[in-house]
């Protein structure tokens, strides 16, 4: 069961969204990478095609394309199934760019039924589902450095919790190593996001997306 607890934030991969209300099939062209690589995961929705299209810059940066909120949620099942305890994943965009929208889907992906709510007063929430103990920050109001000393924010980074982090740039220089750093970026017609890898653990999630 959700309980708040007090809030903080964090953020890359990249995605973008066409055709948001099924109105047409509109193929996405496969992108290469500097080697003339391509990567396309195909799936079909409304008797349409939808393609997540994955650009593979490095072996610790891919840049995803998402038709709709349905591939944001298919790409966070992906990544939901690649976490392991103590992971802590940077999210980082504009307001509205869909950070909280991504952790929602990650935590549905893990089986998580309760209410979702955005811990932007609480500065975090937390959260149990699949085994994983699991804590959505959002910094975006975080302003006191000795703040986060008095609230015990540093304890919740034990190496056992998951921890989502929206807006971590509030708390340069007080936060651990990102292992994951998921950016996301609104466009004319839907978003990107850039995933880069920092860790042994966040090419694990990169992994997981690729497959």
């Amino acid at each position: 069961m959700c309980q708040p607890f007090r809030k903080v934030r964090f953020g890359v991969v990249k995605i973008s969204a066409a055709d948001p209300h099924c109105l047409k099939a509109k193929g996405l062209a496969p992108c290469l990478d500097a080697k003339g690589k391509r990567g396309v995961v195909a799936g079909t929705r409304c008797g349409l095609l939808r393609r997540l299209v994955l650009h593979k810059l490095n072996d610790s940066r891919i840049t995803v394309q998402l038709a709709d909120e349905a591939a944001t949620a298919s790409l966070a099942a992906k990544l939901a199934r690649s976490l392991t305890p103590g992971a802590v994943v940077f999210l980082r965009g504009d307001l509205g760019a869909g950070k909280t929208t991504l952790v929602r889907a990650l935590l549905r992906a893990l089986g998580y039924a309760g209410r979702v709510k955005s811990p932007t007063y609480a500065l975090v929430e937390q959260y149990e589902a699949s085994g994983l103990h699991l804590r959505h920050f959002d910094l975006y109001r975080f302003r006191d450095p000795e703040e986060w000393e008095a609230a015990g924010f540093r304890d919740e980074f034990d190496g056992s919790n998951v921890c989502l982090i929206e807006w971590p740039e509030k708390a340069q220089g007080l936060l651990p190593q990102e292992d994951l750093g998921i950016v996301l970026e609104i466009l004319p017609h839907g978003r990107s996001a850039v995933l880069t890898a920092h860790t042994t653990i966040g090419k694990k999630c990169l992994t997981a997306l690729r497959d």
